[in-house]
């Protein structure tokens, strides 16, 4: 197997592309991408706060990284250097995994920050990748939230321009819920039912418009129009989607994995120009 190495300044293109092709929802535009690969440059400088190993194919090339963000934190006993370190990004490029390669990176990576007297470490785990983490002492929490607020020069648009991505308001609906049924009272599970629920009701009530455009049922009749049927579709879709983001705090990653499995398995392969002139 290829031996980890500590990343330099030099891999932080190849590590921006890895984390932008691999573990983010959307790729990122060019303007990020560069934007990204100068801020992890000068991070992974000797006096940042970017750690990294990084694994190279045989022919060149990185096909592995795990990269960790080291920041402040208030002493405990737990962690009395008041240091803890994120994760941030682990992945391998598809015809390299199943050969350790991650599980190396990491683990080099998570000894060497330990070297540093850092002991709070997190991250978050897809279930394709829960074992990896689980077997090198990671744990859930399920006490684990998260809020993304936009600062106020990108609201309403991003910064490169692109219009704000609707996930964000999937999440202020999620956050907004949990708020509202924990002030209710409601444990996790109590909540994570009622969407549940809730998600069933909407499915209901998307049926019955279609019973209503074909008129079948014969008390009712023609009740209801396909843009009935539209809109209650819509409403079921923004009310799984809110259901996701309460269930798991990676919902946006872990959908976009599950939608990347599907497409693998229902979606022939794409073939780039290139490879039909081969």
């Amino acid at each position: 197997m290829t031996t980890p190495r500590r990343a330099t300044p030099a891999d932080a293109e190849a590590i921006t592309r890895l984390r932008s092709e691999l573990i983010l929802s959307q790729p990122l535009t060019p303007d990020w991408l560069a934007l990204c690969r100068d801020q992890l440059t000068e991070r992974l400088q000797a006096h940042g706060d970017a750690r990294a190993y990084v694994v190279e194919a045989p022919e060149g090339g990185l096909v592995t990284c795990a990269l960790a963000l080291v920041g402040p934190v208030l002493p405990a006993p737990r962690y009395p250097k008041g240091l803890a370190a994120r994760i941030q990004a682990v992945a391998t490029r598809p015809g390299y995994r199943r050969r350790g390669y991650a599980k190396a990176a990491l683990t080099a990576l998570l000894n060497d920050l330990e070297q540093e007297d850092i002991t709070l470490f997190e991250l978050h785990a897809s279930d394709e990748s829960r074992s990896l983490y689980e077997g090198l002492g990671f744990v859930s929490d399920p006490a684990l939230m998260r809020r993304t607020a936009l600062p106020p020069q990108s609201r309403g648009r991003h910064r490169c321009g692109a219009l704000t991505d609707d996930w964000d308001t999937i999440q202020r609906l999620a956050d907004t819920f949990s708020r509202l049924d924990a002030e209710n009272g409601l444990a996790p599970e109590e909540q994570w039912t009622l969407q549940v629920l809730k998600l069933a009701e909407e499915v209901g009530e998307t049926a019955q418009a279609v019973i209503g455009a074909r008129g079948t049922n014969p008390r009712k009749g023609h009740s209801h129009t396909w843009t009935d049927v539209q809109d209650e579709v819509a409403d079921t879709v923004i009310t799984g989607l809110v259901a996701l983001a309460r269930l798991r705090p990676d919902a946006r990653e872990y959908l976009t994995a599950v939608l990347a499995r599907k497409a693998a398995k229902f979606l022939p392969p794409q073939d780039s120009g290139d490879e039909l002139l081969r």
